[in-house]
């Protein structure tokens, strides 16, 4: 959970006039219809940092985290001190994450300068807990978020926050403490706003083998927010089932699961079994384990290709290839939601630059091999061998996504093209 700069207590007093609105209809769910308002006001009067900061906040609350940070930006660019835009751009930077899947620095110094700023507010220390939880500075993490609930000891968001916290920590009885503490203080929010309490609880009443309790805080999740559990629901009851040794119910949920995500459908039965032996085995392990199982199969079926006399090790070579370009096309979509920049312009450049940079690799590569191996070794295998085409190719597919990724964002620091700050 990213703070998003909201009510940390109840929903308060809304004040009136069309920002109030929009608050309100953010607080009931209703997305859309709060940014047409932050839009409208913002085309009539630009400079107005409330309603850019609370456009920031509807953007985050719609899963744009790029957009609201870039909107929270440049608030706090033009006023330094804006709290809650300090907030806002700091928990949209955590939800982005960084260049490799971490917390970006500038989201912990949003947190901490927002705590300078004004550190008797359990907001701002509830997102600074919540940036230190993402490090896995959990002793970091527990000393912000108990001095929030020792400042404002009946909010919600603090006691959800210490709640993941805990979670997070293995601290399991804690989180159970946590979320009854938000559901409790929370009852007085907009009905589902809490249903994320219940879903924690539920997952760490089955690390402590309450599992009765645990279907009882899952049900109550789908009464509140049905798209709350997702295929994280559905594995999460089949794990219950299968402690249970209720198997053809667990696997049934592990399918759904399966067939939620949409992901290699065909493979669906096959893998829902696989899943639900592992993570009722090994629990939250269970994917390592699975990665593990994954990444040995793999090398089995490429050390019996391998095997295929003359072809083999050229076929070896083009799968490591293939394998390489599929898991960085999937991590930076993950990390940027596209592989391709969204511009037109950009696009066209940016494959134009990365090719020539994979050219290049290639290039380098080659030459580089020839005067180790072939001059400097005197091999005969010569210099164009399986193993310096898997080299070669493995590079160059790493220096093309490196190009994708940070061709759009050079273009947008050097040109004031508001199409190519947009990619």
């Amino acid at each position: 959970m990213g703070y998003r700069g909201g009510q940390s207590g109840a929903m308060g007093v809304i004040p009136g006039g069309p920002l109030g609105k929009a608050k309100y209809a953010l607080a009931m769910g209703d997305t859309d219809e709060a940014e047409r308002i932050c839009r409208k006001q913002l085309e009539r009067a630009p400079d107005n940092a409330a309603a850019r900061v609370l456009l920031a906040q509807v953007l985050l609350q719609s899963g744009r985290a790029a957009e609201a940070a870039d909107e929270a930006r440049r608030v706090t660019r033009e006023q330094p001190k804006n709290v809650e835009g300090l907030i806002v751009l700091s928990s949209a930077l955590t939800q982005r994450g960084g260049p490799l899947g971490g917390v970006p620095a500038e989201a912990e110094q949003a947190a901490r300068r927002a705590v300078e700023l004004q550190p008797k507010s359990a907001n701002t220390r509830t997102q600074l807990a919540d940036v230190l939880m993402r490090k896995r500075d959990f002793a970091g993490a527990r000393r912000e978020i108990d001095k929030a609930i020792e400042l404002e000891p009946r909010s919600p968001s603090a006691h959800l926050m210490r709640s993941i916290i805990a979670l997070s920590d293995k601290d399991y009885d804690g989180a159970i403490q946590s979320t009854d503490a938000a559901i409790r203080f929370g009852r007085q929010l907009p009905p589902g706003s809490l249903a994320q309490a219940d879903f924690i609880k539920a997952n760490a009443l089955v690390e402590v083998n309450r599992y009765d309790e645990a279907l009882t805080a899952l049900n109550s999740v789908e009464k509140q927010n049905p798209m709350l559990l997702g295929a994280n629901g559905y594995s999460l009851r089949g794990r219950i089932y299968f402690k249970q040794r209720k198997f053809k119910d667990s696997y049934a949920q592990f399918l759904a699961a399966q067939r939620l995500s949409g992901r290699l459908l065909w493979a669906a039965p096959a893998l829902a079994g696989l899943v639900m032996v592992a993570t009722g085995l090994f629990g939250q392990r269970a994917p390592y384990v699975l990665v593990g199982l994954m990444a040995a199969i793999v090398v089995l079926i490429l050390w019996g290709v391998s095997l295929i006399p003359v072809a083999g090790g050229w076929l070896v070579a083009g799968l490591v290839i293939v394998l390489g370009g599929a898991f960085a096309y999937t991590g930076l979509r993950q990390l940027q939601g596209r592989f391709f920049p969204a511009d037109r312009s950009t696009l066209v450049s940016g494959v134009l630059v990365g090719a020539a940079v994979a050219g290049g690799v290639i290039a380098a590569t080659f030459a580089i091999w020839n005067a180790i191996a072939v001059n400097g070794l005197h091999s005969k295998a010569g210099w164009f061998t399986p193993t310096s085409l898997t080299v070669a190719g493995l590079l160059a597919v790493l220096g093309f996504t490196a190009t994708m990724y940070g061709w759009p964002r050079l273009l947008a620091r050097y040109s004031r093209s508001p199409q190519a700050a947009a990619a």
